[in-house]
């Protein structure tokens, strides 16, 4: 089994494939346990770092298909990715064009922006502490710890 470092290290391995925000790739991802994933705009620009499958008293109840589920629903409420993805892309567009509001528009256009521009890899980790490892982690690829990458929507530490 290859060390942490290179399983982080694969999250940004262009030879690995890149995975759709679709509900089959949800197929991909195991049923139980936490994982680690990255997100990439137009399959080139690391924008997001994110865990899942942390509820759970123990590794096989942790449900990691659960956050990427709610990804693909495009829905604000309660997702800070979703939030991002308004903020930082969608919003952007809505200023350039004629926007006539609606109720349930921009939890559309999220959506459709997620699925059609965003692209995900992940790694899965099954141990009782699995939901520890992945927070631990996250904060460190969001400082810029593994190959010297930050994401660009939601790294710590000083731009």
């Amino acid at each position: 089994m290859p060390d942490i470092a290179e399983r982080v290290a694969s999250l940004f391995d262009e030879s690995r494939p890149l995975l759709a925000f679709s509900s089959e790739s949800i197929k991909e991802i195991p049923e139980f346990g936490s994982i680690l994933y990255t997100v990439f705009l137009d399959r080139s620009e690391f924008i997001y770092v994110g865990i899942g499958g942390l509820a759970g008293s123990d590794v096989k109840t942790r449900d990691p298909r659960s956050r990427i589920r709610q990804h693909i629903q495009g829905r604000r409420s309660g997702d800070q990715f979703c939030i991002y993805i308004q903020d930082f892309y969608v919003i952007r567009d809505l200023i350039r064009s004629d926007y006539t509001p609606r109720k349930g528009h921009l939890d559309e256009l999220v959506r459709n922006f997620i699925q059609s521009r965003l692209t995900f890899r992940f790694i899965v980790f099954q141990t009782d502490d699995s939901d520890q490892i992945v927070r631990t982690l996250e904060r460190e690829i969001q400082s810029g710890l593994y190959l010297n990458k930050r994401p660009t929507i939601n790294f710590s530490g000083r731009e």
